[in-house]
């Protein structure tokens, strides 16, 4: 008869040996450490990078605002100098209407004027009289209106009783003649200080 064992041989067990958690082979320690050092600065290069462009194009941003600065500041020095210029042709524009009015008031009979030439301050006048009194009578009272501090006869000539004159005058408000005396005032004379024993 024929005899068959249903039951499995006993077989002598096998241990299973302990596995570690992960298995690497001792050079890939060293390419994974090497690839995460590369990754790392990979990233600290771009970060680097990144920064230098941003950092370069704010630059150029601060350049062109400054180019727009400068233009501004250009533009209102020149604003500035107009109105200027315009404050004082306002503050000037009066004085040649004085300076005329005042001619013509203290202009006295007998006298007449043909050319009157201003340089600045300074106006030359030409006319004819009729004697060296009334000329000497204007020139008096052009110094008494204020307006003309300084008043010289440069030339005089007579010819067929009529006086042909030359005069050259200083114009300065009395405002300004004012201020001016006031300072002159205030500043010490040289050698007037308390004397020394």
């Amino acid at each position: 008869m024929i005899r068959v064992n249903l039951l499995a041989p006993e077989r002598p067990t096998k241990t299973k040996k302990t596995r570690s958690a992960v298995s690497v082979a001792p050079g890939a320690v060293q390419v994974y450490l090497f690839l995460a050092l590369f990754a790392g600065g990979a990233l600290v290069l771009c970060a680097a990078l990144w920064w230098y462009e941003s950092t370069k194009l704010k630059k150029l941003e601060l350049q062109a605002i400054k180019v727009q600065v400068d233009a501004l500041e250009a533009k209102r020095r020149t604003f500035q100098q107009k109105v200027d210029l315009i404050e004082r042709l306002k503050a000037e524009q009066s004085a040649p209407v004085h300076m005329l009015d005042e001619i013509s008031k203290n202009l006295p009979d007998f006298v007449w004027l043909t050319s009157m030439d201003q340089t600045g301050p300074i106006v030359k006048l030409g006319g004819q009289s009729s004697g060296l009194t009334s000329v000497a009578d204007f020139i008096s009272a052009l110094q008494r209106s204020g307006w003309f501090p300084l008043v010289d006869l440069v030339s005089s000539a007579e010819a067929n009783n009529i006086i042909t004159f030359n005069l050259q005058a200083t114009f300065k408000s009395p405002e300004v003649a004012a201020k001016e005396a006031a300072a002159a005032a205030r500043q010490p004379i040289p050698g007037s200080g308390p004397m020394k024993p």
